[in-house]
This record gives structure tokens, C-alpha cells and sequence, in this order.
């Protein structure tokens, strides 16, 4: 179906083509923290081993991320998506034939990440292109494809894998990545030019040198690159080893632990995220930082809930703080990109995205195998501890950042 002929508004059919893609990135992602109890069994690998292989997946898409901005800067943004997308199912479907832990790294940790991480940069700035005014709602309706896809994800695979064994589960997402990379790929070539061009750069390496110094000119940018790195060590960890807290701890199945770990969390996020931006939208022309104060309060209120779900015996207040920090999180998660773009032109915008989802994923890369490595000694209580300071910590210097009075015309 042609751009002309949808009755669907040609920037809100971008984001629901996107919508999808993210879905079954956001899936795939997934996949590997419902069936981690299976792997560890049938390879017989240790907790650290297995919480090795989710931080070498986040490592990798930290050091890619930056040429992924790059990418979403300098060629077709639709293709670089295309290309993400065939590059991580592909690397899915391999994943499911890995028989022993270095073939776990390669497959999943570094093919699975090095293609998932072309999508964020690309897509986000697509996205912003099309939406001025509606830019927020916009860019929070794609977002919910990341908590659909990880509930929704979460829950099919672990009646997949419960059924017929995890590798299945990794061919079935593996497969419908590459098709739904193959319906983007149609819809590119028979979409008129109603966006215009990614935005030409003589020298790759020079704009990203001249986006790293844009970033570093400004604090509140700078902050906000930290804060996602506390944030994303809090996620990663979280959605890595809560599937198995509750197998281990409740005797849940694979598929209750895998689908309770994740939809308490993110029904309340998706919530707080549509209305979050909703009111954000509406404020920012007079109040220009309060994007970043919602951010900022959303990660100090979620220590609380994440410490709550650590220490308690009861299943029902295990989902109770679940609830509560994907409340806090989904008040953060509406302005994450909204907040860049509202600071930085279009010409570095997916480059500038680039940079803040490398550091991110940089800094929360050690949160799958400390707390790995914690859990035999001290239990992934004490892990959800761990993240819960580091959330204070990524709240405060974002708030400081974003009290701070501009200090110069150009910070103004």
C-alpha cells in the first residue's frame, strides 16, 4: 500500500511501520532473559557465564551505537532500519544452533547487538522529522512498542519454549524479524519522497568528533548521557535476572516468571509514558526544562520501588514494586529522546542519539554479570540494591544539571 492511498496521515504510517519493527526488536531482546534458566541447564553454565553473554550483547551495541548515529545521518534512514533489522534476526536465528558458550557470545552477544543497535538512532530521528508539534506523543506511541514488544515477547516465548524447547523460541522471532525487515523494505521503495533526505556529511568521523564537542559544550546533555547510563544499568539487570528471581524464589514456570517479570512493570510505564508526554507536550513552550525534571524525579522515585520488590517474601509485593518502578520509569522514558531534540538540530540528531544510547549501554553493560557474579554469594536481592542506589545517583546529577542556571549564551 502506497503513502497516497492510506488514509493514515503520512507521518503517523512511519511510526506504525516503526512501531512494529521496534516491537520485534524490544521481543527478540527479551528472548534470551525468559529462557536463561533452560540455556544454563541443557550448557550447563555458570550464573556468571550467563549474565557474561547479556553484558557482551549490551557492550557491543554501546560501542556500535555511535556509527549507528552516524549511519542515521549520513544515508537513507529507512534502509539503515531495513538493515538492523535482517542483521539482528539474523542473528537470532543462529543463536538458536549455539552449543556451547562462545557460541553464545558470538551469536547472541555480538551479532544479536551489533545489529539491534542501527535501529534506535535511525528510527528516533525518522520520527522527529515528521512531528513538530506532536513530536513527544510521537515519539512515546513508538516507545510502547518497546514495552509491548518485551511483555508480549516475554509471554510467547516462554509457552514457545516450554512446548518445544528454547531454541525454538529464538527461530521464531529470528524469522518474523526478517520478513517484517522485508514488508519495511517493500514500503520504502513504493513511498513517495514525503521525507526529505537524511541530512549529507563530507566526513563521518569529523561529524561525529563535532557532535562528541556540541555535547560536551553543554551540561544538561551531558547529563542526560549519564542519567540514561544509570537508567540502562538499572533495565538491564532488572529484565536479565528478575525472570529467574521468580523461578528460583516462587517456583514460578518459565512462562509465569518470564511474563509477570516484565508486565506489572510495563503496563504502568506504558501508562505513565502517554501521559507523561501528553503533559510534557503541553507545558515545555512554558516551562522549557520540565521534560528533564519529569526525567529526573522518575529515577529517584524508582528506588523505592525497586527496593521494595528486593526485599519482600510476597509474590503480590514482588509486583506491586515491579508496578511501581515501571511507573517511574515510563515518566522518564517520555521525554529520553523528546529532551534531546528539543536542544540539537536536525543535521546531528540521530548522531547526538548515537552517542547518549553508547553511553548508556556502556555504563549498564556490567549490570548483567555483576549481578551474575553477585548471586551465588549474596542472592540478586542484593543486586536490585545495587541498582536501586544507582538510580538515586543518575536522578540526582540530572536534576543538578537541569537546576543549574545557563552559565553561557550558547547553554541558553
Amino acid at each position: 500500500m502506497s503513502l497516497e492511498n492510506s488514509r493514515v496521515r503520512p507521518d503517523w504510517w512511519i511510526v506504525a511501520l516503526l512501531w512494529g519493527a521496534f516491537f520485534l526488536n524490544q521481543a527478540d531482546r527479551q528472548v534470551y532473559n525468559v529462557v536463561l534458566p533452560l540455556i544454563q541447564a541443557e550448557l550447563h553454565l555458570s550464573s556468571a557465564a550467563m549474565g557474561l553473554v547479556a553484558s557482551i550483547f549490551t557492550l557491543a551495541y554501546g560501542l556500535l551505537v555511535p556509527f549507528a548515529g552516524i549511519a542515521g545521518d549520513t544515508f537513507n534512514r529507512r534502509w539503515v532500519i531495513v538493515a538492523s533489522l535482517l542483521v539482528f534476526s539474523l542473528g537470532t536465528v543462529t543463536t538458536a544452533l549455539a552449543s556451547t558458550l562462545i557460541m553464545l557470545i558470538i551469536c547472541r552477544g555480538v551479532a544479536t547487538g551489533a545489529g539491534e543497535a542501527f535501529y534506535a538512532p535511525a528510527a528516533s530521528a525518522l520520527i522527529a522529522e515528521t512531528h513538530v508539534e506532536t513530536r513527544g506523543r510521537a515519539l512515546a506511541v513508538h516507545q510502547t512498542a518497546n514495552y509491548t514488544g518485551i511483555v508480549l515477547g516475554s509471554l510467547i516465548t516462554g509457552w514457545i519454549a516450554e512446548r518445544f524447547g528454547w531454541r525454538a523460541s529464538f527461530l521464531v522471532y529470528g524469522i518474523t524479524g526478517i520478513f517484517w525487515a522485508l514488508v519495511i523494505a517493500a514500503a520504502a521503495k513504493r513511498a513517495p519522497r514525503v521525507i526529505r533526505p537524511a541530512v549529507k556529511m563530507s566526513s563521518q568521523v569529523r561529524e561525529l568528533g563535532s557532535s562528541m564537542r556540541y555535547v560536551a559544550r553543554s551540561p544538561r546533555l551531558l547529563a542526560q548521557l549519564l542519567a540514561f547510563g544509570g537508567l540502562v544499568f538499572g533495565l538491564t539487570g532488572f529484565l536479565t535476572w528478575t525472570p529467574t528471581l521468580l523461578h528460583e524464589r516462587f517456583g514460578l514456570s518459565i512462562t509465569e516468571a518470564g511474563f509477570s517479570a516484565v508486565f506489572y512493570h510495563h503496563l504502568l510505564a506504558y501508562i505513565s509514558l502517554l501521559a507523561s508526554s501528553a503533559v510534557t507536550d503541553l507545558l515545555i513552550r512554558r516551562f522549557p526544562r520540565v521534560r528533564l525534571l519529569f526525567m529526573a524525579g522518575g529515577l529517584i522515585l524508582s528506588a523505592p520501588a525497586i527496593l521494595l520488590a528486593a526485599r519482600a517474601d510476597s509474590l503480590w509485593i514482588v509486583y506491586l514494586g515491579f508496578a511501581l518502578y515501571g511507573l517511574c520509569r515510563g515518566v522518564y522514558d517520555a521525554g529520553l529522546f523528546a529532551a534531546i531534540f528539543d536542544e540539537v538540530d536536525d543535521a546531528r540528531r540521530s548522531t547526538v542519539i548515537g552517542l547518549l544510547i553508547s553511553s548508556g549501554f556502556l555504563i549498564g553493560a556490567a549490570a548483567p554479570v555483576v549481578m551474575g557474579a553477585m548471586k551465588a554469594r549474596y542472592g540478586l536481592e542484593a543486586g536490585l540494591a545495587m541498582i536501586a542506589v544507582v538510580q538515586i545517583i543518575a536522578g540526582a546529577i540530572l536534576l543538578a544539571a537541569t537546576l543549574r542556571p545557563p552559565s553561557s549564551r550558547y547553554e541558553n
